[in-house]
């Protein structure tokens, strides 16, 4: 039985950490605004990847786009109204995030995110305050997907794979760090979090 002691734990953003997204806030943004459908899309797939992968600025993507949508307000006003609809933190998995952290063991983000959004989740919903540090794919240059991601945090951590437990809720990213020798879960409730820090936090 491997009972090589977890050093580290890597938390998934979007459906973990942050919750309560009913729909996609492309599907928000042509409905409430009456923009067609078409024209989000084309933004949301084509432009905003470049943006999480650090390859382009978000700001300088949507300026085009706002006369397309007949937008009122400024590219500040949009990214406002963007963000904290996708703001709820789920205050249970924080609480077990403290937990984790008090019994020594360091908690990091892993997420795919570009740089605005980023870091209106760190400090403007605070999540600077919960994590000891973060590794996003628009820092990194690879997706979640990608095992050069995975190497990228590992090295930065100076840990062995089986010391590094991971959650996310996309199995592809989950089969990416299982295949480099980590503890990866897929994640789709609080229980699989809790049953696999059980044996951590007693």
């Amino acid at each position: 039985m491997n009972t090589t002691p977890i050093k580290a734990i890597l938390f998934d953003l979007d459906g973990i950490v942050i919750v309560g997204r009913k729909r996609f806030f492309s599907e928000r943004l042509a409905e409430e605004h009456n923009i067609p459908m078409e024209s989000v899309l084309e933004f949301f797939q084509n432009d905003l990847k470049p943006c999480s992968m650090g390859e382009a600025d978000l700001k300088e993507k949507l300026a085009p786009y706002l006369a397309k949508w007949n937008w009122q307000g400024s590219t500040e006003d949009l990214l406002e109204y963007w963000f904290s609809s996708e703001s709820t933190k789920d205050v249970e998995v924080l609480a077990i995030v403290k937990q984790l952290r008090d019994k020594g063991v360091k908690c990091y983000v892993a997420t795919r995110q570009e740089k605005y959004r980023l870091q209106y989740l760190l400090d403007v919903v605070g999540l600077k305050d919960h994590f000891d540090g973060i590794f996003c794919t628009c820092n990194i240059g690879h997706d979640k997907s990608e095992p050069a991601f995975f190497e990228h945090a590992l090295a930065e951590l100076g840990l062995k794979p089986e010391e590094v437990l991971f959650f996310d809720d996309l199995q592809k990213n989950v089969d990416t760090a299982n295949g480099l020798g980590s503890k990866a879960h897929f994640y789709d409730n609080i229980s699989v979090l809790k049953q696999q820090t059980e044996s951590i936090l007693n």
